[in-house]
């Protein structure tokens, strides 16, 4: 089903904003027609359940998300100025879905009918291509897929913290964050 109509886009925003603020399970699909203006019903039609809205919603905002464009205009750059620009992008990104990842951390450990973390297994994909290319180069020494696994996960952790903790645990600034990971990552990896 085609969900690039008005009300569709509509029940999955406000689905997406009341999923991460309230959790899947605390949020009822009355809930979303009402903030949505919509007939319950209508959720109904358009996605035929809560659960396979939420996935829907999910998997459209990952989408929408353009991962691949972490590494654009990276070519040029040598190993550490492009992780340094990769690692504030990747933190840009987890910004901009907050929504997302407060959805997820939400739900359940043993959640089976979820996948969890859909954007960071998306990045790791990206960022393990790259350093495939990257390592065929000679630019870099390791297990591409161990990078890009390590990589996400620091900034991730660091995210984390900063959105469980509502930026109370330091005032460093993201960026200095982020850019410290890129140095340790790029530290551990370069061919010197």
């Amino acid at each position: 089903m085609n969900y690039n109509n008005e009300t569709s886009k509509k029940i999955m925003e406000v689905a997406l904003k009341l999923f991460s603020e309230k959790g899947y399970y605390s949020t009822t699909t009355k809930e979303i027609a009402k903030e949505a203006s919509v007939n319950e019903l209508t959720i109904f039609r358009h996605f035929g359940s809560k659960s396979h809205l939420f996935q829907v919603t999910t998997e459209a905002h990952v989408m929408d998300s353009q991962v691949d464009e972490i590494l654009s205009d990276t070519q040029h750059l040598d190993f550490e100025a492009s992780m340094m620009l990769i690692a504030i992008r990747i933190y840009e990104l987890f910004i901009k879905n907050k929504k997302l990842y407060k959805v997820q951390m939400k739900l359940a450990d043993d959640e089976k009918d979820f996948i969890k973390l859909k954007l960071s297994r998306k990045l790791i994909s990206v960022l393990e291509d790259y350093f495939t290319d990257l390592q065929g180069q000679e630019k870099i020494k390791g297990n591409p897929q161990l990078m890009a696994v390590t990589l996400v996960n620091s900034l991730l952790g660091a995210f984390t913290v900063e959105i469980l903790s509502d930026n109370t645990i330091t005032t460093i600034p993201w960026q200095e964050l982020a850019k410290e990971h890129a140095r340790q990552f790029i530290s551990l990896y370069r061919v010197d």
